[in-house]
C-alpha cells in the first residue's frame, strides 16, 4: 500500500488518497436531517478535520469506523474559515497489518530519546542534596517502567509538545531555563528547583493515553496528574529511611502549586521562590512551543489568525479537561 501525502504538505485543491489514523470519528446529523461522518485524521506530520457527507460511501461496516483505527481515505482538500479540511469521497477501515510503517502515523520528538535520557541522568547526578538525589534516582532510574513512560509520553493531549517524547523534551527545556535562573538568583535552591521541574508533570505518564491517539486514561479523568505524582512522590519518600519531612513538604508544594492558580487545578498557590519559578517557566515553555508551532505551520510571514492562540498567549492560562482542574471557559491548559 503506497504512502499517503504528508498532512503538513497538503494545500487547498489537492486530491488525497492514502491511509491515515482516525484520531476522532463520529456520525452526526446535519441541519437538513441527513447523517454524515466527521473525522480527525492524522499522520506523524499533523492532522486535519475530514467530512464524508454521504455515509453510503463508507465501504464495509459503518460501526467499524471508530477512533484509533486506520482508514483508507479518498478526497479533496478544501478550506473553511481559513483552515484546511478534507472533503471525503470514500473511506474504509484498514487492518493494522496493512497500514504500513506505523511510525508514519505518530508524531515524535525531534530529539533522540537516548540523548534526552542521558541529559535527564546528568541532571539527576548534578543534584547535591543526597535526599533529593535518592528520590529522583528511585523514580527516574530504578523504576524502569516509569522511566520508559516518561521518555514516551506527550506533554499534553492537545496543546503543547503533543508528540511522543514531548513530556521529557518539555521537562528538559524547563530545566535548561531553570539552570539559567538559578545562576542569576543566588537565593534559589537549585536542588529543589531541579526536583520540581522533573516531577511537576511526571504524573502525565499515567494521566494521558498515548498508544494511538492522545487522550485521558481513567486515572487521568478521575485523579489527574497532580494527584497521581504527589502520591508517587510520597510513596518513594517512604522507601527512603529518614527522609526529612520539611524537604518532602517543599518538593510537594512545588508540584501541587505549579499550575499557579486555584481555578486551574493547583490546590495551593506558589508560596516559595522555587515554586514560583517552576510555575512561570513551565507556563512559558508551553506557550512558546504553541507559538513556535503556529509559526512553523503558517508557511509565511504570519500564521493564520487563531483566536484560541490569542487567548493562550496573551489573556489566560488554559486548562485541559482533566478532572483535577477547573476549566476556564473555552480554554485548555498550557500545562
Amino acid at each position: 500500500m503506497s504512502d499517503p501525502a504528508p498532512v503538513n504538505r497538503l494545500k487547498e485543491g489537492d486530491t488525497f488518497t492514502g491511509v491515515l489514523l482516525a484520531q476522532e470519528a463520529a456520525y452526526k446529523t446535519s441541519s437538513r436531517g441527513s447523517e454524515y461522518l466527521e473525522l480527525k485524521l492524522a499522520d506523524a506530520t499533523g492532522d486535519l478535520k475530514a467530512f464524508l457527507w454521504d455515509i453510503r460511501a463508507v465501504e464495509g461496516d459503518l460501526e467499524a469506523v471508530q477512533p484509533d483505527v486506520f482508514l483508507w481515505a479518498k478526497g479533496t482538500v478544501t478550506a473553511y474559515n481559513g483552515r484546511l479540511q478534507l472533503r471525503l469521497d470514500k473511506v474504509r477501515v484498514v487492518p493494522d497489518e496493512e497500514a504500513g510503517d506505523l511510525g508514519r502515523f505518530f508524531p515524535v520528538s525531534a530529539r533522540p530519546v537516548a540523548d534526552m535520557l542521558a541529559e535527564l541522568d546528568r541532571a539527576v547526578a548534578s543534584v547535591q542534596d543526597p535526599w533529593i538525589r535518592a528520590l529522583l534516582e528511585g523514580l527516574f532510574q530504578r523504576d524502569e517502567a516509569l522511566r520508559a513512560a516518561f521518555a514516551r509520553a506527550p506533554a499534553a493531549k492537545s496543546m503543547h509538545h503533543v508528540y511522543l517524547g514531548g513530556l521529557l523534551e518539555h521537562s528538559l527545556s524547563v530545566l535548561g531555563m531553570a539552570d539559567l535562573a538559578c545562576g542569576h538568583y543566588p537565593g534559589l535552591n537549585r536542588d529543589l528547583v531541579v526536583a520540581g521541574v522533573l516531577l511537576h508533570d511526571v504524573g502525565k505518564t499515567a494521566e494521558l493515553s498515548y498508544q494511538r491517539s492522545f487522550g485521558y486514561t481513567d486515572a487521568g479523568n478521575l485523579l489527574g496528574h497532580i494527584s497521581l505524582e504527589a502520591g508517587w512522590i510520597q510513596r518513594e519518600v517512604g522507601r527512603i529511611p529518614g527522609f526529612p519531612e520539611p524537604l518532602q513538604l517543599q518538593i510537594l508544594h512545588i508540584v501541587l502549586s505549579h499550575h499557579g492558580r486555584l481555578e486551574y487545578g493547583s490546590p495551593v498557590l506558589p508560596k516559595t521562590p522555587e515554586a514560583l519559578l517552576v510555575h512561570h517557566l513551565d507556563d512559558l515553555d508551553g506557550k512558546l512551543e504553541v507559538m513556535f508551532r503556529a509559526i512553523r505551520q503558517g508557511g509565511g510571514a504570519w500564521s493564520p489568525f487563531n483566536r484560541a492562540l490569542e487567548r493562550i498567549i496573551y489573556l489566560e492560562r488554559w486548562t485541559e479537561t482533566g478532572s483535577d482542574r477547573k476549566r476556564a471557559p473555552g480554554e485548555e491548559n498550557v500545562q
